[in-house]
């Protein structure tokens, strides 16, 4: 027996987004959206929404980032996820850009993936990318059946299949 009779026990680790319940986004429904201003060495207008968790039923403030944002309207369909804005206190969940009805940015080109906006690509670009029409089911049957008995393609990509 060792000298220490009782050793301190560590208790569960505390998460914070517990509104999520151990998952990594949770679907939400906003409540209302308004603008509220940071805490002391900060100062700007953030765009905040207060919304109710599908699954939990947990009431929550999240943050709506990225610019060119009109207000979310109420009953919207957002994704939710956890880390908030460290200069707004008590709003411990983001919004997930381009899922449900929270529109991704439009002519966004870097860190995309984070505001939910596709890759931008130049009109000449996509027109030499332009692959060709794929064959319908049916085409692609009559081609194998012609090809399966000797006959080459040279030449059929003109008659009907």
């Amino acid at each position: 027996m060792g000298l220490i009779r009782k050793p301190k026990h560590r208790g569960p680790k505390k998460t914070r987004s517990p509104a999520l319940k151990r998952n990594p986004q949770q679907s939400a429904i906003v409540k209302k959206s308004f603008i509220t201003t940071p805490r002391k060495p900060n100062s700007a207008k953030r765009k905040v929404a207060k919304v109710v968790i599908r699954r939990t039923r947990k009431v929550v403030d999240i943050y709506l980032e990225g610019m060119s944002l009109n207000k979310l309207n109420p009953h919207s369909m957002v994704l939710v996820r956890g880390k908030g804005p460290r200069d707004l206190p008590g709003v411990n969940y983001h919004a997930i850009r381009g899922k449900g009805d929270f529109p991704p940015l439009m002519n966004r080109r870097k860190g995309r993936s984070k505001y939910g906006a596709k890759r931008q690509v130049d009109k000449a670009t996509e027109l030499s990318q332009k692959k060709p029409k794929p064959l319908y089911h049916f085409q692609r049957k009559k081609t194998y059946r012609l090809l399966n008995y000797g006959f080459s393609l040279h030449g059929l990509s003109k008659l009907r299949l």
